[in-house]
């Protein structure tokens, strides 16, 4: 299919030797798709950076880790793969390849007209990474105090897209519209590329902040990753910020008729990625994030002593 499409070879190796100096090196492997951000994508005929959305959220998997992603891999299935649309995906994944540092090693592309309609394109990536398990993040026993700290996303990512699209009943004409609110169309808005923090992570751990959490704010919303921020079994305080979450949410809130609740429980609501330092770290953490480029909230406090979020209006 490559030969036939003219694709450019893919290479898929790469010499280990620098990561004997670890004490335990570990394999680690993620898997994501953008299946909702893709029908907008394919609507819209903006699919230019749907690979690289691919990429950077399973980069991002790889920095919630602590891990350096090695090989990037991807699956495209369709009806039948038409040469230019499957190169502009590939575009994007080499451009988010390139930005990550890491290998796009694979492609498979799969013809199913039993299982799609004409024209209409699966993404998925699954990316391979590398980190010494005794330094994994996610090992630290978590304490009360413990700061919960956010970094911003660049609109949607990945998550929410077909309810988004649902309550406000998307086609490419109303994608098309100017708001004055966002400072662009709608579907500018829903098709920003998804931040990676690979940079900003490393720096921090480069610095020496111990990272006790960390995920990223995907396959569900910001209440779903604060549970898995708090392994399922601590709790927290945490503030409810409206100065923080971008008017894409409100036009969400109010024009989609989504309930609060049910937009924390599918958006992310303008926050990418959530790590939890020790309170006597977290100035030095954020000072370092702010170095690295980013913006982080202070969202709230780690209450190990039960399992319920509390939150604060």
């Amino acid at each position: 299919m490559r030969e036939k499409f003219g694709l450019k070879k893919l290479e898929n190796e790469i010499v280990l030797d620098r990561f004997r100096t670890m004490s335990q090196p570990t394999l680690v492997s993620k898997t994501n798709g953008v299946s909702g951000k893709l029908y907008i994508a394919s609507e819209m005929d903006m699919m230019d950076k749907i690979g690289y959305d691919c990429v950077a959220a399973c980069v991002n998997d790889m920095a919630a880790l602590g891990a350096e992603p090695l090989f990037f891999y991807a699956n495209i299935s369709c009806v039948r793969p038409r040469a230019d649309k499957v190169r502009i995906i590939e575009d994007g994944i080499t451009q988010g390849c390139g930005e990550a540092g890491i290998r796009f090693a694979g492609c498979e592309i799969v013809e199913l007209p039993d299982k799609y309609a004409f024209d209409q394109y699966e993404l998925a990536g699954f990316i391979v990474g590398i980190l010494d398990q005794k330094k994994k993040i996610g090992n630290a026993r978590l304490a009360s105090g413990d700061v919960i700290i956010g970094l911003p996303s660049d609109g949607l990512h990945n998550n929410g897209y077909v309810l988004a699209r649902k309550q406000l009943f998307l086609t490419k004409g109303t994608m098309e519209v100017y708001y004055d609110m966002l400072g662009g169309t709608l579907g500018d808005q829903l098709l920003r590329p998804t931040k990676m923090y690979r940079a900003c992570m490393e720096h921090l751990l480069e610095e020496g902040i111990e990272v006790k959490s960390c995920v990223q704010v995907a396959h569900g919303g910001l209440d779903r990753a604060l549970r898995l921020l708090l392994h399922e079994q601590y709790g927290a305080v945490v503030k409810r910020r409206t100065d923080t979450i971008p008017p894409l949410y409100q036009m969400l809130h109010k024009d989609g008729n989504i309930d609060i609740q049910q937009m924390r429980q599918t958006f992310n609501m303008g926050i990418g990625m959530l790590l939890i330092v020790a309170e006597d770290a977290a100035d030095k953490a954020a000072e370092y994030l702010e170095e690295a480029g980013e913006s982080p909230i202070f969202l709230g406090l780690v209450e190990a002593e039960q399992d319920l979020i509390r939150y604060l209006e």
